[in-house]
């Protein structure tokens, strides 16, 4: 009985000592937020709200919020758009409820931003992604924007739908290149890791 205790203690202690230790990873890497779990419209009110407030209460520019804003709801959004879910609370709609596993972190440093999503996908849909991403960072500036004109005329964005439109549209506003990753999982599916920058210059013009 006694050495129950001594062990729920030393639990506790664990628990603690992970949890200062990943509050110390987070500030040597600038992250403000880092969510893992159920992404819902639920979730992406809150992560936003949240972000939304920090943002106003470092007094951040008002042209490079309404970028991170942009892109937060963009990519939060992307994961229920195409990320493969196991749940057996998911659902095809969002606004119905839609569940899809997901990992979102955002921080920043002196000159910009940086979103990171993470989730499953389908080995299919992984190739999509790939194409439209690679083709996205060939681009110049004018390039991307002319992509976005003929996607926008042309709805044809292969088995990512939306998802791609929503890409194009981030690297417009944003003028970065995506950084991104797929690890295998299994041989139909993969962990898609994808980051996305937006620059603290208020000159930029999307």
């Amino acid at each position: 009985m006694e050495n129950s205790g001594y062990e729920q203690i030393y639990q506790q202690l664990k628990h603690l000592k992970s949890v200062i230790n990943f509050k110390k990873m987070m500030t040597k890497s600038n992250l403000n937020v880092v969510y893992l779990g159920n992404v819902t419209q639920s979730t992406i009110d809150s992560i936003t709200d949240m972000i939304s407030e920090d943002l106003h209460v470092r007094h951040e520019n008002r042209k490079v919020t309404k970028r991170v804003y942009h892109v937060m709801m963009e990519s939060l959004q992307n994961i229920c758009k195409h990320a493969d879910s196991q749940s057996d609370e998911e659902s095809n709609s969002l606004e119905d409820g839609l569940v899809k596993e997901g990992i979102f972190l955002i921080g920043h440093d002196e000159k910009e931003y940086f979103i990171t999503t993470g989730n499953n996908i389908q080995i299919k849909s992984a190739i999509s992604l790939r194409d439209i991403l690679d083709k996205i960072n060939a681009l110049d500036a004018d390039g991307v924007k002319q992509m976005y004109r003929d996607a926008m005329e042309n709805s044809e964005l292969g088995d990512t739908g939306g998802a791609g439109l929503g890409f194009i549209d981030i690297a417009k506003k944003t003028g970065t290149k995506y950084e991104y990753y797929f690890e295998p999982d299994s041989e139909d599916a993969c962990f898609f890791i994808l980051t996305m920058r937006v620059s603290k210059d208020t000159e930029l013009k999307p």
